[in-house]
This record gives structure tokens, C-alpha cells and sequence, in this order.
């Protein structure tokens, strides 16, 4: 009797468990708030497997009732820390040392407490990264799925990620934002750009391996991967089409360098190097235009406004927009004035972006040919008005796609920078600026790092000390995981790191999976141009997929 209780006991906690997992994987593109219940739900159900109910019942079986009530609560806490307990013996055993080696890199934040100053931003960064360490040790003891449930488990998480570009696509038809970015509600759109990336390459094994699909499941995944990728177009999203791209081109050239022919794998090469021919052409296009700047004669300016009033030139500053010099023909209280009528937005104060709202004015009136008069904001319209409170700054920013505005976007910072030094307001300039401020800091703190809680009050330090161009609200750390990883424990801390990334995969022999395979070169070139575990998504991203990959499975490597 007692066997069949434990057996049953066993079979509703797996199903307990798999819902778990499933539910965590649907979380992470759908919920942070879910990310931290599921986890929380694992742990309880991996304890509850450790639980000795029989043990509990030996003991109180034959006593009073009397006695049950009293000797049953402190019995049950006991049994349940000597359940905790056994979590924990089971995970540090000697054949689970690939999943030690993976949360180990939680445990280097723990090693780096002994070298920080700032222990309640190094608390935040331990409960941010509390992930890296739960999820290897729940996957690693509890219950292993068969090939079958695991693919199941893809699939909940293929359907989260859809469902999730839907609602995400509903708010860009509705126009409910000022950039493309912001329509990704649920996470980063760069870490969502990660899990459809993956979903992709999901989808397209399941496709690709006979016998696992019919065709009518065949066709419903490719309409979904054909989905995914198109909303990486309509996104914007370089870091998602970067991934694709370079990921579908090494394994189209694995395969044909294995089994085709040379003419197969020259046509390979040119099917590789065609997109990068059309991009080239694409983005010369736009640099031309970005570069393109209409001539004036200082002599022929007009001084006065059709009202009278006096304009400013200000010929010493080059910058333009869309062809057009900005700091021409500007009658600024003339402006004011006619601006205020039309926006409850103060000329002087700031646009939903926290611009200064007059730059932000002065720009998108530039960007049309217009003078930056009441006559130039007489040709706008309320859309307009509307699109200059949000923060846009210029006309090309709402008439072109998205994909042509971003790239806009990146070459006119990389003129302004080149015309003013300032880096401020675009996420490429803003890296390089990052970058350059880790290697300034790494190069005084190489040997030990700065400390768990440190990281951000090194970047303080150093902006303050030795200057930058970037506005006070654009002062951020690395947006690179190995330099973050280098700052904050130094030269061993890095290799340490690195070694915990690569030695799982190796000793499981898990490279040669292909889920693995695509999983850890997502997350590690991820990694060059994102501090990707530094926020609660990323860590949970990071640590459920690797430890569900590498521990989590029946099924060995093929």
C-alpha cells in the first residue's frame, strides 16, 4: 500500500514539475512577474520530491490525535529543511559538476562581495541573478523529459513567443509609441529578439527532422517561422536579424561543405553574400542622403521673419537634418509663442522622451525644408505636432519603414558625432562610449576587479573623472557581459567565466546538439554587444535554457 501512495505520490509531482517547466518557458517572453512564480513553483516541487511523507506518517500513524496536532507541524518543518538539505547534497555529488561549474557563476558574484563597498546594489545584482543558481540545481536533481515532453516544452515556448510578437505587433498597427523598440512590452526588445530567434530555429528543426511532424504540423510551423522572422523585420531588430543571418549562414555552409558539390556551395557563397550586397547598396543609400547637405550663401540669409521678427544664425554649427542646416532661420521667441498655442507641452521644457522639446522642434521643422517660425509650424499638422511631443525629430523618422529610419538614425548620430563629439541619444555611439570606459576602467582594476556592487559606481567614477560626452542620463554600464564580467572580478573572474560557459556544453557533450549548439551561440554572441544576465529576463533566459539543455533531457546528443 505504502509503495502505490509513494508511486502515485511520484506521478503527480512529475506532472506538477512539467507543468512547471512548461509554465516558466511560456513565462519568458510573456511575463517577468511569471518568470519569478514559476521558478518559485519549481523549487517547491523539487523540495516536495525530497519530502518523506512516509516518515511522517510512520511517526504520527500510531499516536493520539492529541499528539499528531502537536508533534505534527515541527516534524513536518524538520522533514522539510532535511529536504532542503538533501537538494543540496544531491547537487554537489561528483557527476554533477558541469551543473556545479554552470552556477558557479552565480557563486563568482558571492566571491565578489569580498571586494564591494556598495552592499545593497550588490544584493539587487545577487537577487537578479538568483536564476543562474536555481534553475541548474533544480534540473540537475529532480526529473529528466524524455525526448517526447521535452519537445512539448518547445513547442509551449514556440506559442508564447508567437502570441507574444502578436500582441506586440497589435501596438505597432495602433501607432502607440515613438520608437520601434518600445512596442516590445513584456522584456527588452533585444532579449525578445533573442527568444524568437531561437523559436526560429526551433521551428525549423521540427520542420526539418522526418518523422517528427505531420504535414499539416509542418505547414502550421512554417507559417509561424515565416511569422517570427518577419516581425524581426518590421521590429528593426539588427541584434535578431544579425543572429538569423549568421546563424543560418554556418549551418547552410556546414552542410554543403560536408555533402555538396562545388556548384551547390557556390551557390551557397551567393546566396550568403547577396543580402550583403543589397544591404551595402541599401545603407550607401541612406548615407548618401544623411550626407547630402543643401549649400547657402551666409550673404543671401534673410534676417527677419515674415512678421518682422529678427532670425538667428548660427553658421559655426554644421549639423543638419535631412539635408537642411538646423541652426539657421531660427526666431525663437516668435516660435514660442505660436508653439505654445498649439501644445500644452512648454517650448522651453521637454518632449515625452525627456528632449529638450525645442531641439526636438527645431530639427523636425529642418527635416521638412521649414524655417523654425510661427509660418513653419503653421504647415504642421496635429498628427505632427503630436509626433514632436513624443520625441520625433525628424519627418523621416514617420514616412520611411521603420527598417530605413533606424539606419537614418545610426548614420545622422554618426555625422553628429563626427561634427560634435556627442554620443548622447543613439545606441551604437552610446556602446562605443561604454566600451571605451570599461577598457579605461578594467585598466586600473585588472587584477581584482571592482566587487560585486561596484560596477556602476566605477562607470560614476570614471565619467566623472575623465569626462564624456554623454548626457547624465545616458551614462550606463559596459552593454558587454565579458566586460562587465572583467570589471567586476578582474582578469580571473573573466577566465573563470568563460570556462563556465564552455566546460558544461564540453563535458556533456552537448555541442553537438543542435538545440544546445544554437542556444549557446545566441547567448554568447548575445554577450559581446549586451550585458545580457545583468537584468532578471536574461538571467532566466540564460539559465533555463542552458541548464534545461544540458541537464534537463533524457535524450543524448546525436
Amino acid at each position: 500500500m505504502t509503495d502505490t501512495i509513494h508511486k502515485k505520490r511520484r506521478t503527480v509531482l512529475f506532472y506538477m514539475y512539467v507543468f512547471g517547466v512548461a509554465l516558466l518557458a511560456a513565462a519568458l517572453p510573456l511575463s517577468k512577474y511569471m518568470m519569478s512564480v514559476a521558478q518559485f513553483y519549481l523549487g517547491g516541487v523539487v523540495l516536495l520530491e525530497f519530502y518523506k511523507f512516509s516518515h511522517l506518517r510512520t511517526i504520527l500513524g500510531n499516536r493520539p490525535m492529541e499528539a499528531r496536532i502537536v508533534l505534527g507541524p515541527p516534524m513536518a518543518i524538520f522533514l522539510f529543511i532535511e529536504a532542503f538539505i538533501q537538494v543540496f547534497v544531491r547537487f554537489f555529488r561528483r557527476k554533477n559538476l558541469p551543473a556545479i561549474v554552470l552556477a558557479s557563476i552565480f557563486f563568482l558574484h558571492i566571491a565578489g562581495l569580498a571586494n564591494t563597498s556598495d552592499y545593497e546594489y550588490a544584493a539587487k545584482d545577487l537577487r537578479i541573478k538568483l536564476p543562474i543558481l536555481i534553475l541548474p540545481i533544480i534540473f540537475s536533481v529532480s526529473y529528466t523529459l524524455r525526448e517526447k515532453m521535452f519537445r512539448h516544452i518547445l513547442a509551449v515556448f514556440t506559442a508564447a513567443v508567437f502570441v507574444a510578437t502578436l500582441i506586440c505587433t497589435g501596438i505597432y498597427v495602433q501607432g502607440n509609441y515613438s520608437d520601434i523598440r518600445d512596442i516590445s512590452i513584456f522584456i527588452s526588445h533585444i532579449r525578445f529578439s533573442l527568444l524568437i530567434t531561437f523559436a526560429i530555429f526551433i521551428l525549423a528543426y521540427f520542420i526539418y527532422k522526418p518523422g517528427l511532424l505531420s504535414n499539416l504540423w509542418k505547414f502550421v510551423c512554417g507559417a509561424v517561422l515565416i511569422w517570427l522572422s518577419l516581425y524581426l523585420l518590421i521590429s528593426v531588430s539588427f541584434t535578431g536579424l544579425t543572429l538569423l543571418f549568421v546563424i543560418s549562414a554556418l549551418i547552410l555552409l556546414y552542410f554543403l561543405f560536408r555533402k555538396g558539390n562545388v556548384i551547390t556551395r557556390t551557390a551557397a557563397v551567393v546566396i550568403i553574400a547577396l543580402p550583403l550586397v543589397i544591404g551595402f547598396f541599401f545603407i550607401r543609400n541612406i548615407y548618401l542622403r544623411v550626407y547630402d547637405v543643401q549649400e547657402i550663401d551666409p550673404a543671401n540669409l534673410e534676417k527677419t521673419t515674415a512678421k518682422g521678427n529678427p532670425y538667428w544664425h548660427n553658421l559655426d554649427n554644421p549639423e543638419t537634418e535631412n539635408g537642411n542646416y538646423v541652426w539657421i532661420y531660427i526666431a525663437g521667441d516668435e516660435l514660442r509663442k505660436a508653439w505654445n498655442k498649439r501644445s500644452d507641452l512648454a517650448y522651453e521644457g521637454k518632449d515625452r522622451k525627456g528632449q529638450t522639446l525645442k531641439f526636438t522642434l527645431h530639427r523636425y521643422l529642418t527635416s521638412k525644408g521649414l524655417r523654425k517660425d510661427a509660418e513653419g509650424l503653421s504647415h504642421l499638422t496635429a498628427e505632427e505636432i503630436r509626433h514632436i511631443e513624443d520625441g520625433v525629430a525628424s519627418v523621416v523618422y514617420t514616412e520611411k519603414p521603420a527598417a530605413y529610419s533606424r539606419i537614418y538614425r545610426i548614420i545622422w548620430a554618426l555625422k553628429r558625432y563626427e561634427e560634435t563629439g556627442n554620443a548622447s541619444g543613439n545606441s551604437l555611439l552610446q556602446r562605443m562610449e561604454y566600451w571605451r570606459a570599461s577598457l579605461g576602467i578594467i585598466g586600473n582594476h585588472w587584477k581584482t576587479g571592482v566587487g560585486t556592487g561596484d560596477l556602476q559606481a566605477a562607470f560614476d567614477e570614471y565619467y566623472q573623472n575623465e569626462g564624456t560626452s554623454l548626457e547624465e542620463r545616458f551614462r550606463w554600464r559596459s552593454h558587454n557581459q565579458y566586460l562587465a564580467i572583467f570589471i567586476g572580478f578582474g582578469i580571473a573572474g573573466l577566465l573563470w567565466f568563460l570556462f563556465a560557459l564552455i566546460y558544461p556544453g564540453m563535458r556533456t557533450r552537448r555541442f553537438r546538439d543542435y538545440y544546445y549548439a544554437i542556444f549557446f551561440i545566441i547567448i554568447t554572441l548575445s554577450m559581446l554587444t549586451e550585458d545580457t544576465i545583468e537584468t532578471q529576463a536574461g538571467a532566466t533566459i540564460f539559465a533555463y535554457f542552458s541548464a534545461l539543455l544540458l541537464f534537463g533531457r533524457e535524450k543524448q546528443p546525436t
